[in-house]
């Protein structure tokens, strides 16, 4: 288990190296007006990473929730819960949280722990990218830095066990 200054070194880290890159060689948000980075329906939000919140901590343009585990469902490794994150307005690009810096992409497991990147399903309602099934859309760039963002992640316990939960989900699904 890393320290919080390591958490905090990695999280700097992996901000800093995902922060430049974006899905398009342009903005992507000109295909749907930015939908994914607006307040566009009550509620709707992401989860903060396991240490992500010692980066982003308290921000004035976001409001944090914590998600007990009781009432939602998060592997063991997360601590009894989580962070859940709404905007207020717009954030600050360099600070915006790594479930939004890695759409529309996530992380997926096999069961022998291959990772590969796929869009993610759950963002199909609002983003064309998604919506068109094809994730070689998205530049070389910034599928290159997300699944090198995603290797160095996965070395922390609970990025890991998020991801083969979603993994798995997704393969129940398409059974």
């Amino acid at each position: 288990m890393l320290s919080h200054e390591g958490l905090l070194h990695l999280w700097r880290h992996i901000y800093k190296m995902t922060t430049p890159v974006t899905p398009l060689s342009s903005d992507c948000g000109r295909l749907c007006d930015a939908v994914c980075c607006k307040d566009w329906a009550p509620g709707v939000g992401v989860y903060l990473f396991p240490g992500e919140q010692l980066l982003i901590g308290d921000q004035p343009w976001l409001k944090r929730k914590w998600h007990d585990s009781r009432h939602y469902v998060f592997p063991p490794s997360w601590d009894r819960g989580g962070w859940f994150v709404t905007c207020n307005e717009d954030c600050p690009r360099h600070l915006r949280p790594f479930a939004c810096r890695t759409f529309p992409l996530t992380a997926d497991l096999d069961e022998e722990g291959n990772l590969s990147m796929v869009l993610d399903h759950n963002g199909a309602s609002i983003c064309p990218l998604v919506q068109s099934d094809t994730p070689e859309l998205l530049t070389a760039r910034f599928r290159a830095t997300m699944k090198r963002a995603w290797e160095i992640l996965l070395c922390l316990e609970p990025v890991r066990d998020d991801v083969l939960l979603a993994s798995s989900r997704r393969r129940s699904e398409e059974t």
